[in-house]
């Protein structure tokens, strides 16, 4: 593992990142690494003297995307190009045969590079605080990259937002590859909120997505705290109990509707979200048509749906069953026009309630519920602070409903 170039600090450093909210994390803490290093972080890659690319393999598309970005940045002359991440773990020697990389990075290597430091480069930013899981399910790779469940010391992720609250954040995203499994000594995730919101400071956390058979009574009394942003993403992947079985899943369907039905109960502004996978082999015309009517009868407000990809070496990929592609494609796409009528759903909710939110840009804010509000008259409020915003009314685009500015919350970290 090396930061340098002949010996002397290669002065100028870029990150480009492929993948989840997790790569983000980490990629945002490589940045903060570099910078101790003595690196100026740019943001171009043809600025940079060392370009760090962190890969992701998720899916036949995250590899080409990451393959991609990879020989574009090995492309250019006097650039030396480390390769991170996912596909690096899965595949180094495909990496290492593309003329111009210059190392290939394992997990461990990368785990010395990313460790939990506070990284205030986003208006809302990401915090890792799990890496890995031991679920097993039949479609995933990415588990069986990162390897066995592993949590960050409760006491650093507290030190950790204490210092992101201290330079101005009023949200703070947790992440984790599985994060309803933090488990640290004593401490599980519903301890380890109890123990940040105790810091000091104006601010909430938000939370990544979370595996239904993770979240226990005891979470979710701690979800139902009001500084807990009221956004929970939960990664069903199927509403038919037979293909939930097929992928390895511990729970049914039932128990993630009587999920729902509790998140809301306890916060009834809720913004639910849901993953799920089309065109696993063996899900039936029939298997999809009771997703879809099961999903469209519960309080969600987005689906993230997404085409099973072939990921060699998982127990599906042996799976018989297969689905055809343009089939598989179709039923993602009406999962995704779901999708979009429980947005507009959601949002027409709010129109005339005034919401906390974090302001992203000059017209842009996301509130506490996730919503993506444009504001009908820019502002000069800087990026990271933490307003109120009046929601107005939709707009063509269900997910930028327009709000005007009430003003700055009444508590402001300095």
């Amino acid at each position: 593992m090396s930061a340098v170039t002949g010996g002397k600090p290669a002065m100028r450093a870029a990150i480009v990142t492929a993948g989840c909210r997790l790569n983000q994390a980490e990629s945002d803490a490589l940045s903060a690494w570099l910078r101790l290093q003595g690196f100026t972080v740019v943001r171009e890659p043809a600025e940079a003297d060392v370009c760090y690319v962190n890969t992701c393999t998720v899916t036949a598309a995250a590899d080409r995307s990451s393959l991609q970005l990879v020989r574009r940045a090995a492309g250019r002359d006097g650039t030396r190009v480390v390769v991170m991440g996912c596909l690096a773990e899965r595949r180094p020697e495909r990496l290492r045969e593309i003329p111009g990389v210059s190392e290939v990075w394992s997990a461990r290597e990368k785990r010395r590079a990313t460790g939990l430091v506070p990284v205030p480069v986003r208006s809302r930013p990401l915090l890792k605080v799990q890496d890995g899981c031991d679920r097993g399910c039949a479609f995933c790779v990415v588990s069986r990259v990162r390897g066995a469940p592993v949590s960050v010391d409760p006491d650093r992720v507290a030190h950790a937002v204490a210092d992101l609250v201290s330079a101005g954040h009023c949200e703070v995203v947790l992440t984790g590859l599985n994060l309803g499994r933090y488990h640290h000594g004593a401490t599980r995730l519903a301890g380890l909120l109890a123990r940040l919101l105790c810091v000091p400071g104006s601010f909430r956390l938000r939370l990544g997505s979370l595996e239904p058979d993770s979240i226990d009574d005891r979470l979710v009394e701690a979800l139902a705290d009001e500084r807990i942003c009221p956004h929970f993403h939960l990664a069903l992947q199927s509403a038919d109990d037979r293909l939930l079985t097929a992928m390895n899943r511990r729970y049914g369907f039932a128990a993630f509707r009587r999920l729902v039905g509790r998140l809301v109960r306890d916060r009834t502004d809720a913004c639910i979200g849901a993953d799920v996978i089309s065109g696993l082999p063996g899900e039936s015309p029939e298997s999809a048509g009771l997703t879809h009517e099961r999903l469209a009868e519960l309080p969600l407000a987005y689906l993230h749906a997404f085409t099973y990809s072939v990921r060699p070496g998982t127990p599906a990929a042996q799976m018989p069953g297969r689905v055809p592609a343009h089939e598989a494609s179709a039923r993602t796409a009406r999962l995704r026009r779901l999708s979009t009528e429980f947005g507009r759903r959601y949002a027409s909710r709010f129109p005339g309630s005034v919401r906390d939110a974090v302001v992203e840009s000059d017209r842009v804010v996301v509130t506490d519920n996730y919503l993506r509000v444009r504001l009908c008259e820019p502002t000069a409020i800087a990026a990271r602070r933490n307003c109120r915003v009046r929601i107005e009314s939709m707009t063509a685009s269900v997910s930028a409903p327009l709000a005007a500015l009430v003003g700055l919350c009444q508590e402001e970290n300095q």
